[in-house]
């Protein structure tokens, strides 16, 4: 018998405060929602002055959890997705963007 290959896993699981939310339409009419969530950066060497001490990470939303989303804007949250990163083209050139968590999951961070 041969082994079965394992499964893809592409989970992310990040906690921060939820910002600048805005609800998009899509094409065929569906709900959609890019936020921001507002995460510490890691301290990795020596501190500098200029350094920002927090990051935003993208998040992109479909569906029924743009609602928790909404609901728990500028609040502290734990959400989870996988990773995704978009893709577009320049002068008929592929190109990759930013790397984005797709929520799949919300809640409020104790």
């Amino acid at each position: 018998m041969e082994p079965k290959p394992a499964p893809e896993v592409n989970r992310a699981r990040v906690s921060g405060r939820l910002c600048k939310l805005r609800e998009r339409w899509t094409p065929d009419g569906s709900r959609a929602l890019i936020a921001e969530l507002v995460t510490h950066r890691p301290k990795l060497g020596p501190v500098r002055a200029a350094v920002q001490d927090e990051q935003p990470m993208p998040l992109r939303a479909s569906g029924s959890i743009c609602t928790t989303l909404l609901q728990y804007a500028d609040q502290r949250v734990v959400v989870e997705g996988c990773l995704r990163r978009r893709f577009y083209s320049r002068d008929g050139e592929p190109c990759w963007g930013q790397v984005e968590i797709w929520v799949d999951r919300c809640e409020l961070a104790e």
